[in-house]
Parts: C-alpha cells; structure tokens; sequence
C-alpha cells in the first residue's frame, strides 16, 4: 500500500489522482469478499482459510515484481483486485483465531492490544521497506553504472542519439551533450529503481509465502467468535 502508489507517481508517471484511481482494486476485492470470509469462518476452518490468504497475497506480491516500466493499468489491476481478496482471507480468519479464546468481559482490552501490535508492525514495516528500497536502489544503480562508460559502443550510441535529439531542439553542442549525460544519468536512476521495487515485492510475496508453516501450530478455534468486534 505504500509501495505501489510511490512507483505509479515517479516511475510510470502517473499523477495523484491516478494513482489512488489504480490502487481502488484493492479495497473493491476486500470489500466483496470480507463478508463472504466472514459467513466462511463458520463453515471452515480458519487455518485453512488463512493459508489461502497467505498465498494470495504472496503470489500476487510475487506477480508485482514482473512490472516494468512499460506496464499499463490492467496490469496494476488485477494483482490489486486478488490481493485485496487476500487481505480479506488473511484478516478476517486471524482476528477469528486470535479472539477465539477471549473471555467476552475482556475482548475490549485484547482487540485493543491486538490492533495495536497490528499497527506498530505496519509503521515498522512501512520503515523497513523504505530503508531498504532506498538502498536497494543506490547497490542496483552502481552495479549499473559499472557497466555504462563512454567507451562502451552501445553508450556512444544512446549518447549521440540523445546529443542529435538536444540539438534538434535548438541546443548547442556542448549543451547538448551535458543534457545527453544528464539524460543518461537520470534513465540509469529510472531502471535502477524499478528493479529495487520489483525485488522488494518478490521479497514481500516471499516472506508471505514463508509463513504458512507457522499456520501449522495455530490451535483450531472452538465455536464462533465475534471477529468483527476485533475491526
């Protein structure tokens, strides 16, 4: 949820209000199947159900990192749309599973300590994400730069194709070439960060996936439990 509108406006070029206009998908998926997740947690049993939350949500985080930067809105919707039925999947039964156990007197005070912990896990992963995309992007960039030089055939190329566009537009030579290097320099920070944010969501799908076998000790939930007072 942080990620994804980042890259939209600096990468794909897309302004605000489009960037919360793609990423609608996900609070359409969350918002058709919570109610249907929340009729499933009494007929099946949550364990199960937040597996197939975990998974969702990994395979699409996963599907992310195949972006690029030629990648249009239905390439950002549908991963959005299956991932906010994963969330649905993932909360829903875990505030079941959670709150199974809780005397009726004393749900107030667990809901609160459980959408506590909730939080400061979002606002220590929003952090964590963060210093790593940022880093992310300064290794990828100079393993990047190491291969681009003015000796390089290729480079030449791309610099003089950029030089003869500069002057076509009325610069100088040696304007031209400043803003060719310039140029340069800005689309190796384009590709440099677009692998950085592809890698984070492989990273994120992955840890997804890596849970599941935490579902296996989870005790089963006996009887139903009023999740909906955990949101």
């Amino acid at each position: 949820m942080v990620l994804l509108p980042i890259m939209l406006q600096t990468l794909l070029g897309y302004p605000s209000m489009q960037a919360g206009i793609a990423m609608a998908p996900r609070g359409v998926g969350s918002l058709i199947f919570m109610p249907l997740v929340g009729f499933m947690t009494s007929k099946i049993d949550v364990r199960k159900l937040l597996a197939c939350g975990f998974c969702v949500a990994g395979l699409t985080l996963i599907w992310l990192g195949s972006l690029n930067l030629n990648a249009g809105y239905w390439d950002i919707f549908w991963p959005q749309f299956l991932q906010g039925t994963g969330m649905a999947l993932t909360f829903v039964p875990l505030t079941t599973a959670t709150m199974q156990s809780i005397q009726p007197q004393r749900m107030g005070n667990a809901t609160s300590l459980f959408n506590l912990m909730r939080n400061i896990g979002g606002s220590v992963g929003i952090a964590v994400t963060g210093t790593m995309l940022t880093r992310q992007r300064q290794t990828v960039g100079a393993i990047l730069g190491e291969n681009i030089n003015v000796y390089d055939p290729q480079t030449q190329t791309i610099l003089a194709q950029m030089k003869a566009g500069f002057m076509a537009r009325g610069a100088d030579a040696v304007t031209a070439t400043e803003r060719a290097y310039a140029a340069l320099h800005g689309l190796l920070l384009q590709h440099a960060s677009m692998v950085s944010f592809v890698w984070l969501f492989r990273l994120l799908g992955g840890i997804f996936l890596a849970l599941l076998p935490l579902i296996l000790i989870m005790r089963r939930p006996k009887g139903r439990t009023a999740a909906a007072a955990a949101h």
